[in-house]
């Protein structure tokens, strides 16, 4: 589990690209979802994975240059 969880941190954009598809499939092939339902989904995996993408991305720290200001 801990691979899948690292996975996911690491590659934020793959999680939400194989969602899409799974979802994708999923709608193909027979699952009734309408497209307001299909639309949430793929809002809230856009939603978390780009905060999980800002939390990866993001500066914990100033600048190490010390004539630039913060």
């Amino acid at each position: 589990m801990a691979t899948i969880t690292q996975r996911i941190r690491r590659e934020p954009a793959l999680v939400s690209g194989l969602v899409t598809a799974v979802l994708a499939l999923v709608v193909a092939f027979g699952v009734d979802l309408s497209q307001e339902q299909t639309g949430a989904i793929l809002a809230v995996v856009a939603a978390v994975m780009a905060l999980v993408t800002r939390a990866q991305v993001t500066p914990t720290d100033g600048p190490r240059d010390p004539n630039l200001r913060a």
